[in-house]
This record gives C-alpha cells, sequence and structure tokens, in this order.
C-alpha cells in the first residue's frame, strides 16, 4: 500500500494535476489554483533533482510556477504562460523520453 502511495505522491498523477490545475488556474484568472499546482509539483520536483541532469534546475520548478501565480494576480497573462512553460516543457521531455525507452 506504501508504494502505491509514493507512486501516486512522486509521480505522475500530481504531475499531471498540478499542470491541469495551474493550466486552469491561468485560464479563468486564480492565481490560487496556480499556486496549489505549484505545490503539487514539489514532490516530484524533490525526486526529480535526484538525477544528474536536472539537479538545480527541478527544484527552480515550483518556483516558476510560483511567479506564474504572482503574474496571474497582477493580471498579466503573457507572463503566466511564460513562467509555467519550463515545468510544462521538462514534463513533456520526461513524457517523450518515457514512451521512446
Amino acid at each position: 500500500m506504501n508504494e502505491i502511495l509514493v507512486s501516486i505522491i512522486f509521480g505522475w498523477p500530481f504531475v499531471a494535476l498540478s499542470i491541469f490545475v495551474s493550466v486552469i488556474g491561468i485560464v479563468f484568472e486564480r492565481a490560487g489554483l496556480v499556486l496549489i499546482g505549484a505545490v503539487l509539483i514539489i514532490p516530484f520536483c524533490y525526486h526529480l533533482s535526484g538525477s544528474s541532469i536536472f539537479s538545480v534546475f527541478s527544484l527552480l520548478l515550483p518556483v516558476f510556477q510560483a511567479g506564474s501565480a504572482w503574474a496571474v494576480k497582477e493580471e498579466n497573462e503573457t507572463w503566466s504562460w511564460l513562467l509555467l512553460m519550463p515545468t510544462v516543457s521538462v514534463i513533456g521531455w520526461l513524457v517523450v523520453v518515457g514512451l521512446i525507452s
């Protein structure tokens, strides 16, 4: 049971939920939802920081999402999308690498 719980918290369900909640927060201009998305991705980013490729950068992904929430609060839609893109790009890259290998 513990393995399943760890897999859910550190794995793809929370990552997908984080991206989904953040996108919904930007679309409906709710900074709180984007912050919730940033909090949801923290365990995955911590787990990802153990790899040599993303060691430091992965810990910055929640910070970018928090910046996106700030941009939503300031009603700057362009910056909110731009600050969400590093997270979406890293997750997209991991999905592609996972599907290829």
